[in-house]
């Protein structure tokens, strides 16, 4: 519409309105305006064709992009922010209680419940380390009772006790040390030896006894060639009497008593038992230092 007066007011020509005027000029004035409106209009439309080839290039562009992007690396960074996040929350949930903002009263309880807890971790560690002192000293004496045992027994059988001796590390009387190499001899050694002992002695006393008068004939040959002497005990003075009485003795392993029986023999008596005697004195000596060592 605006096109149209403003072409009738350019075209208008004079005594205008008044028609068949000048109608040359304006025919060639209206054809001129179309080709105008005809190029203006193909470069209206030349204009719109680059925008939209714009757009559409721009648009591929940005899907193309798109397209070609890693959706992890651009969530990646947001993760790693709420890792750390999470990292922090942790650390602050796990800060000591002294860290934390606490009323006196239960920091004092606090104080309370670690001293209560401090004594009762010593009062253990002390009960232990007496149990452990106890449980050393209980196997250590086990081992020096086995010890005393062992040494006991050796002695007791007459066999050498010098190495166990040794490790029990005391100071051992000089009656177990001067004996621990050879040993001494055993119960059924001195029973079995002093039979024969004691027919000799009793042979010695009945000629010392028959030379000097205090004997018969008859008793003195049964005893000196016959070897006849009592093997129980009996009442009396004579050889044969102290003899039997020690000979019992000997038989219940009262070797002390033997000796002291011994000791009222006549002189030739008493010499052909001094081997016999001094083999269980040995033993008697021994056996008392064994037993004042191992507190018996």
């Amino acid at each position: 519409m605006v096109l149209g007066y403003a072409g009738a007011q350019f075209v208008k020509p004079e005594g205008w309105p008044f028609p068949g005027a000048n109608t040359d000029e304006l025919t060639q004035k209206i054809t001129d305006l179309s080709a105008q409106l005809a190029d203006l209009k193909l470069g209206t439309q030349d204009q719109i064709a680059a925008v939209q080839s714009a757009q559409d290039s721009l648009k591929s562009d940005i899907e193309t992009q798109v397209a070609a992007s890693d959706p992890t690396s651009v969530i990646q960074p947001f993760q790693d922010q709420l890792s750390n996040f999470e990292s922090r929350l942790t650390e602050l949930e796990a800060r000591p209680v002294a860290e934390a903002v606490v009323s006196p009263e239960a920091t004092a309880a606090y104080e309370r419940q670690l001293a209560e807890m401090q004594d009762l971790l010593t009062g253990e560690i002390a009960r232990l380390e007496a149990a452990k002192a106890q449980s050393v000293a209980e196997e250590k004496a086990a081992t020096v009772a086995t010890q005393k045992a062992r040494l006991q027994r050796l002695v007791d059988a007459g066999d050498p006790f010098a190495s166990v001796l040794g490790e029990l590390g005391e100071n051992a009387p000089a009656a177990l040390t001067e004996a621990a190499q050879d040993g001494i001899a055993s119960v059924t050694e001195l029973q079995d030896t002093y039979p024969e002992a004691a027919r000799a002695a009793l042979m010695s006393a009945s000629r010392a006894a028959y030379e000097a008068g205090e004997q018969g004939w008859f008793d003195t040959a049964l005893q000196t060639q016959l070897g006849l002497r009592s093997t129980k005990p009996k009442e009396g003075e004579d050889a044969d009497a102290i003899l039997s009485r020690a000979e019992d003795a000997v038989r219940k392993g009262q070797f002390a008593s033997a000796i002291t029986t011994l000791e009222a023999l006549p002189e030739a008596g008493q010499t052909e038992m001094q081997p016999w005697i001094e083999q269980a004195q040995k033993r008697v000596d021994v056996m008392t230092a064994l037993n004042e060592m191992l507190g018996q």
